[in-house]
């Protein structure tokens, strides 16, 4: 079989062989993976590759570039501390092209596997269990652990250490869709990822800007959730349920879209031609965007994104995640769905990701390319005859969407008509909420329900 193109994601195979080929470098280590991709052929060679490919030049005998994967892991051994490292690997010879060790005061990108074991670590602690039991919670309350990246170490931290911490809400357990968000609890854990214990915890500011109490030990049976009223957003949870005056509103097209996918990832939309990968470290990524031939962008991708929640006040001042480079994007990538996250006739792109065993697995539909109307494109009428011509704006638009905790970020790649293209960041899902005594505000936030 040929090889394939420089920039079609690695398969399932191609995943797993360049598991395999760290394995058989690493025989005395227990190994954990990290993520797995396509490690694209740098521009210097894979520029001239692509204007070749476009002049239709490429021929069997054109040299390829080397096709490689990118490789993130970490390696244990003889009771020492983990190390992490990043490895490229060539598929062609099957062998370690470069590895390079992370300095020990870095930190790699959070696992879904790792966010878990906060969950465990918390729910077996005796000094967590110990702590809760003091709030008096109701009785057909429960709590939830919401791990999060650790943000910045206190003076006393040891650098390289890999820390963690979460934040803690109450649940009704008698409904698992129940909105915990709107029950926050002032603690906030602290964890030591690789002994697994809860090392502190810490006790939050309930106050006001004014007032910024911090509550005592003694004050844990003072905080109730009483005051607290639901805020649910499932349908059947809400009183009265939804809206009944929206009528239905159908896309239909029924000629199919105008656009077309050529060597499973090539788009060709009104002039506009560019390929559609995806990667566990930034999302949907574009290729070789070219409009009416010419070339436009190399590559287009987000890089990161941060929410600086912005409450001074020690450990609030913690609670700021970097979204991509903290977590591992891929993970929290929905599986997009016909009817509400994407509407009309679509396309839909897959992606590859492994657990911490290294093994791949297929994650559907992380990608969707669909059309939209957006409105009045150009109109003009003549005002002598009265006749008027108008012509409407559609887009194509590449997306994805990623669940973190609390927030959905909706991400668009917009083309238009015109040659334009718009990269659209939009936050929705539910607002991360702390606790604030009743009757109380506070400059850093404002308050969006009792409690």
């Amino acid at each position: 079989m040929s090889q394939p193109h420089p920039l079609i994601p690695l398969s399932v195979d191609e995943t797993n062989l360049a598991r395999d080929v760290v394995r058989a470098a690493y025989p005395q280590n227990v190994l954990k993976f990290r993520v797995i991709y396509l490690e694209e052929p740098v521009k210097e060679v894979l520029a001239p590759y692509l204007d070749l490919e476009h002049a239709g030049k490429v021929t069997s005998s054109t040299p390829r570039p080397a096709r490689e994967a990118r490789v993130h892991f970490d390696t244990a051994h003889g009771g020492k501390p983990p190390q992490s490292h990043e490895a490229i690997i060539d598929l062609n010879t099957r062998k370690i092209k470069q590895v390079e060790s992370i300095r020990a005061d870095a930190q790699a990108a959070f696992t879904s596997e790792e966010l878990d074991d906060v969950r465990i670590i918390c729910r077996d602690s005796p000094v967590f269990k110990e702590r809760i039991a003091k709030f008096n919670l109701p009785q057909d309350f429960e709590v939830v652990v919401e791990p999060w990246p650790y943000g910045g170490l206190d003076a006393a931290d040891d650098p390289n250490r890999r820390h963690m911490q979460a934040l803690i809400y109450a649940s009704d357990s008698k409904n698992r869709e129940c909105n915990f968000w709107g029950y926050p609890l002032p603690i906030i854990p602290v964890i030591d990822a690789e002994t697994r214990e809860v090392i502190r915890i810490h006790e939050v500011a309930t106050g006001g800007g004014n007032d910024p109490h911090t509550f005592a030990e003694g004050d844990y049976a003072k905080v109730k959730i009483d005051h607290m009223t639901p805020s649910e957003y499932v349908p059947e949870l809400l009183p009265g349920g939804l809206r009944k005056d929206l009528k239905e509103l159908n896309v239909v097209q029924p000629s199919g879209p105008s656009f077309n996918v050529e060597d499973s990832n090539v788009i060709n939309w009104q002039k506009w031609s560019m390929r559609a990968t995806f990667n566990p470290r930034e999302g949907a990524v574009l290729h070789d965007v070219r409009f009416d031939g010419r070339s436009v962008l190399y590559r287009l991708s987000i890089s990161d994104m941060t929410v600086p929640y912005a409450d001074p006040r020690p450990p609030f001042h913690r609670k700021q995640a970097f979204d991509f480079g903290d977590g591992t994007l891929g993970d929290a990538c929905n599986n997009l769905q016909l009817g509400c996250d994407c509407l009309g006739v679509i396309k839909y792109f897959d992606g590859v990701l492994v657990d911490h065993s290294g093994t791949a697995r297929t994650t559907k539909n992380v990608i969707c390319l669909h059309e939209q109307d957006n409105g009045i494109n150009w109109k003009h009428t003549n005002w002598r005859t009265g006749r008027a011509v108008v012509t409407r704006r559609r887009e194509l638009v590449v997306q994805f969407i990623i669940t973190l905790a609390n927030y959905e970020y909706i991400f668009n790649y917009i083309f238009d008509q015109a040659g334009a293209i718009t990269v659209q960041a939009r936050a929705t899902g539910i607002v991360s909420s702390v606790l604030i005594e009743e009757g109380k505000t506070a400059p850093w936030g404002n308050v969006v329900s009792p409690g």
